[in-house]
């Protein structure tokens, strides 16, 4: 068994759960396998959750108004997870669609402010550059979820 991964039979759209979590596999790159959660019924909307259906939520046997919080995860395997079942092509290529438009929205989020973006010119028709308000105070971006910069390759 050496060199094979215990995941080599799952595809794209497999539902697993942990202790805690369900997963749903969106892709594999070599050896690593990249997950996105399955998060309950909840008030807190995310740009990046997608709904799973009734139909599917049963099929697969996640909870009931579940969604798929589009982030992704790396994990070397599918050890610890139990398999559950598997989404439709449909649910996986809407999954996947979501999650490239989140990792594109998170680099453009995430690229640096040009340096210089106010220039006037003054009464004499010299360019100077006037401090604007936001710029004053730069704080770190607000990340609420771990990241991970070897995932944006994937994709």
């Amino acid at each position: 068994m050496a060199g094979t991964s215990p995941a080599s039979g799952v595809r794209a759209g497999a539902v697993f759960c942990s202790a805690a979590t369900w997963w749903v596999l969106a892709a594999r790159k070599g050896a690593a396998l990249v997950f996105c959660p399955i998060l309950p019924q909840s008030e807190n909307h995310h740009r990046a959750d997608i709904p799973v259906p009734w139909a599917e939520a049963l099929r697969s046997g996640c909870p009931d108004g579940a969604r798929i919080r589009c982030r992704p995860v790396l994990r070397p395997s599918t050890q610890g997870l139990i398999r559950r079942g598997q989404f439709s092509a449909a649910l996986t290529e809407r999954l996947l669609t979501t999650l490239c438009a989140e990792l594109r929205h998170r680099q453009q989020e995430d690229a640096p402010a040009p340096r210089f973006s106010t220039r006037h010119r003054d009464k004499n028709g010299r360019f100077h550059t006037s401090p604007s308000c936001t710029g004053a105070l730069h704080l770190p971006p607000y990340r609420p979820e771990p990241r991970s910069p070897r995932v944006l390759h994937f994709f």
